[in-house]
């Protein structure tokens, strides 16, 4: 396993079957705010990668080999996202019919609040991160410019999970994260990037690696703390932001 807030891969058990990557709080500089927090993790197998001789399963894999991921966010609800054999699923700490905690004197179980979640092609919620790239990034500026122009909904924290958590709530939505010399990448591609970016997809939603434009499932992991560009959300505004930025 791995956390993102100490970046090696550590052995855990020898005859282990996955290598467990996690982000146990992203969101930190807002949590002052009371704003909404959340964890990422995704879940390889324990040989996914070329690099295997520590049986670091994620160096030397890409994200789209992943077993799943789940993201979990802490708002005014407890949910979780995961991934599961026929699409992706929400899941809710809720209440019994009778009152929060069960028969048996323990808290009340987790509840399917959705099931094989979509995600729209098209949109009319945006959350533009790393603005600051605007300006050196004529196109991204053009494409912040166009979404409002076409009076998109502006729907952005500052906080990972929530901001692409959205989409699977809203059912569509787009959250870019392009990077420029003076503006570097920030995101990290096995602790945020890929575990969000195979439940997109299972979704029916597009990413972007945000340098070739193509998806950032496909970006092989050579680093626990590499870093990457990132445009995740509805495929027809993935589109836009590759014809606009790259």
């Amino acid at each position: 396993g791995a956390s993102e807030e100490e970046p090696v891969v550590k052995a855990c058990n020898p005859a282990g079957e996955f290598t467990v990557c996690w982000d146990p709080l992203d969101g930190s500089s807002i949590v002052d705010n009371n704003w909404a927090v959340g964890t990422m993790i995704g879940i390889w197998g324990s040989k996914s990668g070329s690099k295997t001789e520590d049986n670091n399963g994620m160096l030397g894999a890409t994200g789209r080999d992943q077993v799943t991921s789940m993201i979990a966010l802490y708002g005014p609800r407890t949910t979780v996202l995961v991934g599961l054999d026929d699409g992706v699923y929400e899941f809710s700490y809720g209440c019994t019919p009778e009152g929060c905690m069960s028969s048996d004197g323990t808290f009340a179980p987790w509840i399917c609040s959705r099931s094989k979640i979509t995600i729209a092609a098209d949109s009319k919620i945006f959350a533009p991160a790393n603005m600051r790239a605007a300006q050196d990034l004529p196109g991204y500026k053009k494409f912040i410019d166009t979404l409002m122009e076409e009076k998109y909904t502006l729907r952005y924290t500052g906080g990972l999970v929530p901001d692409v958590y959205q989409q699977f709530t809203k059912q569509q939505g787009v959250f870019s994260n392009p990077t420029s010399a003076k503006s570097p990448a920030k995101l990290r591609l096995a602790f945020e990037a890929a575990p969000f970016g195979l439940l997109v997809e299972m979704a029916g939603g597009k990413t972007s690696d945000g340098v070739t434009g193509g998806s950032i499932l496909d970006v092989q992991i050579n680093a626990v703390d590499q870093r990457t560009a990132l445009c995740i959300g509805s495929a027809n505004e993935v589109d836009r932001f590759n014809a606009l930025v790259l």
